[in-house]
């Protein structure tokens, strides 16, 4: 298990002591720590081979004049920490004052570790490896001295050091450490129990005869549980699941932005047998089956915590209601200040907190670009209206300068008139208000005002109406009003987050973060709901809100919806030259060309017909694609329990393409068997690459062949089609399940769920059809043709 040196190759050791970045940062540093570093080596009787002649190499300065040569390409420290650990943590160490003997000794121990076990993977393995080397070098750069005396002597044989480290970590009295030098050892600890192939829901089958090569074990077995027909829980079959570890490089956070993806959509990065938080306490006699059992009550009650139901108890029904605006149109919520609050807490949907900080302007000119305050609104005197800043998903992908002249304009703020029969009550203050504007804007309530004192006031007028009526009316209820109606009138509740700037109830921000939508069509929505109050009281239609309101906004949400006629033009260069490649398809190299691009083109228009991720393989298997019933099955977010599957229908051009490519794809495969390459991998979609062998259809694969003419995340797709299917009439809550935004507790095809297959297919197919004609897709034909 030693580290080997070779007299003619000193960097080679070099590299795998360090596992150093590209360009050597503070190289020049840590060679100051080789020395004792090799030294301990020989303290925990691991000498490296060698080790005479490398610190003589050391001592000769080539380690200095390559870091000198690499300056150039230094970029300094980002990424070092998360990508290359082992250099991240011995630049610490060079660096730090006191390194003491002790915790060199450790880290040579970690270093041959993971040298033996980096000899021993296989590709799938990598990212759990890289896991837990990350997290051993986090302790070893973290550990206090206190804690990291309490790790045993290092001794040769790895499995009698890892008994004797569980036995501290069980009997470490916690009174004398602080709760991250707990947390540090358990995962130094954890580091080395996984390699010796004792971690959870993973093993590893050793031979010591075949060099102590470890593979996973990749298949688990569900229990069966008893099933009842009543339970809100879906009983678990048993069956065998194969679980496959994804790539690193495809699940990072940072590959995830790059592709136009929500990272809450950001899945864990292996497929675990159970949903269980906690490992089985098997010395209770606790099974997979029990562990599951007793996890039914708890899944049912998060179920239920997490389903959103429009018009639930804390919603204010039509007579509660009505109770609220008749006190606020006679002027009898207490004083002005409380009733002015009141109204526009009514009216917003904004919290009492945000409306105390209300300010006031002349006309829509002297409003922010940016709002720094994004709850707070803005009463506008000359257009009778208030704005505000449109609620945005916590992260999201920067906008290109390059991208802009190609995407749909948006903006920040959303503007929303105000009916006459409420301007009556804001009218005069506004007025007084804005005559005193010095600036750009003015405070509509004193700034000695208190909230506190405003809303005890609010308070006791509300309980005051609640025992006169018998009704259970609360500010929080009159808040969700706006809310509320604006869900039954769109039937969309990421268009109630934009005009409200309330979060939605299960939590989800997925489908705010690819949704678009005209300012227009959102104050129009506005506008019916707080008018329909208004006639539900007998109030006249003049009392309605003025029709001249010129909104000269564009369209709020996502700034990454394209505009449609630049889509249209790529779509008709892939065609051109897909017809130009078909011509010439004689040689390997004009097959592989062709395929390829014709393999772009059928995945693009999936993924503008579904919906569909920038995430792997479209369509994994060719049984997923049901021509006869004209569906497909999209696999692109999967959680824990492969159980976020979602059933898309197809326009018949989309059915057609596919049933084109399936033809030209088991043509390749007679062309290729008799040049000599093998069967093409299972997936549906498959590229080649110079040697005709299969690839599977990556973001990455996919963006290198279209970059020419798609130099945009590829997931442009799903950000243009939520907003344009809301534009084609499409019910909102039909469009979350098209797009896959459901959580626990909404689930389209649960138990008792009511969705309508049917009639999903009535409403979206249609829309769906409606974008590939506009964007010019049509069926081409493949080699077999």
């Amino acid at each position: 298990m030693a580290l080997k040196f070779k007299p003619e190759n000193p960097e080679a050791l070099l590299n795998e002591i360090v596992q150093p970045r590209p360009d050597w940062l503070a190289m020049d540093r840590i060679a100051t720590l080789l020395p004792r570093l090799v030294k301990a080596f020989d303290q925990i009787s691991q000498p490296i081979e060698g080790s005479d002649a490398f610190l003589e190499w050391l001592g000769s300065g080539a380690v200095e004049t390559k870091y000198e040569e690499l300056a150039p390409d230094r970029q300094g420290i980002r990424g070092l920490v998360g990508e290359y650990p082992q250099h991240a943590g011995l630049r610490v160490l060079a660096e730090s004052d006191e390194c003491s003997e002790k915790r060199l000794q450790v880290v040579a121990y970690v270093i041959n570790t993971a040298s033996a076990w980096r000899q021993e993977l296989v590709p799938s393995e990598k990212p759990f490896f890289e896991k837990r080397v990350e997290g051993a070098w986090r302790a070893m750069r973290l550990l206090s001295e206190l804690a990291l005396a309490k790790v045993p002597k290092c001794t040769v044989d790895v499995e009698r050091f890892e008994k004797h480290f569980a036995r501290v970590n069980e009997h470490l009295d916690q009174r004398q450490f602080g709760e991250q030098d707990i947390r540090y050892l358990d995962e130094l600890h954890r580091f080395f129990k996984f390699y010796l192939g004792d971690g959870r829901f993973i093993t590893y089958q050793s031979d010591k005869q075949k060099s102590q090569r470890r593979e996973i074990k990749r298949t688990g077995e569900w229990k069966v549980l008893d099933d009842d027909v009543d339970s809100e829980v879906e009983s678990v079959q048993e069956r065998a699941v194969h679980i496959t570890l994804p790539q690193n490089s495809e699940r990072v956070r940072k590959q995830y932005l790059r592709d136009g993806n929500a990272p809450e959509e950001l899945m864990s990065e292996s497929v675990l047998i159970s949903q269980r938080g906690v490992a089985l306490d098997t010395d209770r006699g606790e099974t997979p089956s029990t562990g599951l059992r007793k996890q039914q009550p708890k899944r049912a009650a998060y179920r239920r915590a997490n389903s959103f139901l429009p018009g639930r108890w804390e919603s204010l029904n039509e007579y509660e209601r009505g109770l609220v605006l008749k006190v606020l149109l006679e002027n009898k919520m207490g004083s002005e200040n409380a009733r002015l609050h009141v109204l526009l807490v009514l009216l917003t949907g904004r919290p009492l907190e945000s409306i105390s900080r209300t300010l006031v302007v002349q006309n829509r000119s002297q409003l922010p670009k940016t709002f720094t305050d994004p709850e707070r609104i803005y009463l506008i005197r000359d257009d009778q209206a208030w704005a505000s800043a449109v609620l945005e998903p916590p992260e999201r992908r920067k906008l290109e300068a390059e991208w802009v002249p190609h995407m749909e304009s948006t903006e920040s703020q959303f503007i929303a008139p105000i009916p006459d029969a409420y301007w009556q009550i804001l009218g005069s203050r506004v007025d007084s208000a804005a005559k005193r504007v010095r600036k750009k804007s003015g405070i509509l309530f004193a700034k000695n005002l208190s909230t506190e004192s405003v809303a005890e006031e609010i308070s006791i007028e509300i309980k005051k109406l609640n025992k006169s009526t018998g009704s259970r009316i609360t500010l929080k209820r009159i808040q969700t009003c706006v809310f509320e109606g604006l869900i039954h009138q769109t039937t969309d509740t990421v268009d109630a987050s934009l005009v409200t700037g309330r979060k939605l109830p299960t939590g989800q921000s997925a489908n705010l973060y690819y949704h678009t939508r005209a300012v227009e069509s959102l104050a129009a929505d506005y506008v019916d709901v707080v008018n329909a109050w208004l006639v539900n009281l007998g109030l006249s239609t003049q009392s309605m809100a003025p029709t001249n309101l010129d909104f000269g906004l564009p369209r709020v949400g996502s700034p990454f919806c394209m505009r449609l006629e630049v889509m249209r033009d790529v779509v008709s260069r892939l065609r051109a030259q897909i017809a130009e490649y078909r011509k010439t398809a004689y040689s390997r190299a004009s097959i592989r060309k062709f395929h390829n691009l014709y393999t772009a083109y059928a995945i693009l228009q999936v993924m503008w017909s579904t919906g569909f991720r920038a995430v792997r393989d479209p369509i994994a298997y060719p049984y997923e694609f049901n021509e006869r019933r004209g569906f497909v099955i999209i696999a692109d977010k999967v959680d824990d329990n492969l159980g976020h599957s979602r059933l898309v229908y197809l326009p018949e051009i989309v059915i057609g393409q596919l049933r084109r490519y399936e033809t030209h794809r088991q043509h390749m495969k007679l062309r290729l068997n008799e040049v000599g390459v093998e069967a093409p991998i299972e997936t549906f979609f498959t590229f080649l690459d110079e040697k005709l062998q299969s690839e599977f259809a990556t973001p990455k694969r996919l963006s290198d062949e279209i970059q020419w003419t798609f130099p945009w995340p590829l997931n442009v797709s799903r950000h243009t089609l939520r907003g344009f299917l809301r534009d084609q009439g499409a019910p909102g809550y039909l469009v979350d399940v098209f797009m896959g935004h459901w959580g626990v507790g909404t689930e389209p095809l649960a138990k008792y769920s009511s969705l309508d297959l049917f009639d999903m297919k009535s409403r979206i197919v249609p829309a769906t059809a409606a974008l590939l004609d506009e964007l010019g897709f049509g069926v081409e034909a493949g080699l077999d043709a």
